[in-house]
């Protein structure tokens, strides 16, 4: 936020109805605008961890002020200040490792992974498609793998009903695009994918490029159904239609 004065906070908040207001209400007493608030917690517990960034701009309360009075309301704790990586530019740089239900994670941006997939393909040809194919095959049983455990804790058995809930959100919440479900079954299924990641801005060339994404879900079919399959892209934006399809059949 070019010209603007920011500044970030990670802490503890304590599990009460009051305590966000609390927060709240000293932020707009000081004329503070919270830009970026996050709240993740990984265990049950008093408390859970917070990050927020905030922008001071219009403040004429020293921080440290601020920071006493957030304290003396007794609903947060173990405060500590991010300090700006330029003026107008936050970075968290206190929260690591990144994790997603326990697992660390990673981000990869578009501006990186566009890059990845494109040089492996243009660099091996039809064995860079072979190659992001099979990692994906090995990504897709650990993110399959991660969708029974889930399944299992929240009482979900069927294999069925397990990528039908969970896989298929947990596609999208990843990033990787929106999936709707043709049909699903034991015996495999068809789905469009929606805005893939991987073939959003590919040329459009007349042949399918979901090579990775294919995988995945070939992956994730066989870790939830527990045997393996073959996926087809049948339809792909590469090809020049409106979205990515896949059919899926046992092997």
């Amino acid at each position: 936020m070019p010209g603007r004065k920011l500044i970030g906070l990670r802490f503890m908040l304590k599990l009460d109805q009051e305590a966000l207001f609390s927060l709240i209400q000293i932020a707009s007493k000081h004329r503070i605008i919270p830009v970026y608030f996050s709240s993740s917690p990984s265990v049950l517990g008093d408390a859970i961890p917070v990050l927020t960034f905030l922008d001071i701009t219009e403040s004429n309360t020293p921080f440290d002020e601020v920071i006493s009075e957030l304290k003396s309301t007794g609903m947060l704790g173990d405060i500590h200040i991010i300090e700006p990586a330029a003026e107008g530019l936050m970075i968290d740089n206190l929260s690591h490792p990144l994790t997603a239900g326990g697992d660390r994670a990673i981000i990869l941006r578009a501006g990186g992974y566009r890059r990845l997939i494109k040089g492996i393909k243009e660099q091996f040809g039809t064995g860079g498609d072979a190659f992001l194919y099979y990692q994906g095959l090995e990504a897709g049983i650990g993110f399959g793998n991660l969708h029974r455990a889930v399944a299992e804790a929240v009482g979900i058995k069927d294999p069925v009903e397990v990528y039908r809930r969970i896989s298929t959100a947990s596609f999208q919440w990843a990033g990787f695009g929106k999936v709707d479900i043709i049909h699903l079954g034991d015996s495999g299924g068809k789905l469009a994918i929606y805005d893939s990641f991987e073939c959003r801005d590919a040329k459009v060339t007349g042949q399918p490029y979901g090579s990775l994404v294919r995988g995945i879900i070939a992956g994730v079919f066989s870790a939830v159904f527990g045997k393996s399959f073959w996926v087809e892209e049948t339809e792909c934006l590469a090809k020049g239609d409106s979205r990515c399809v896949f059919e899926i059949r046992p092997k």
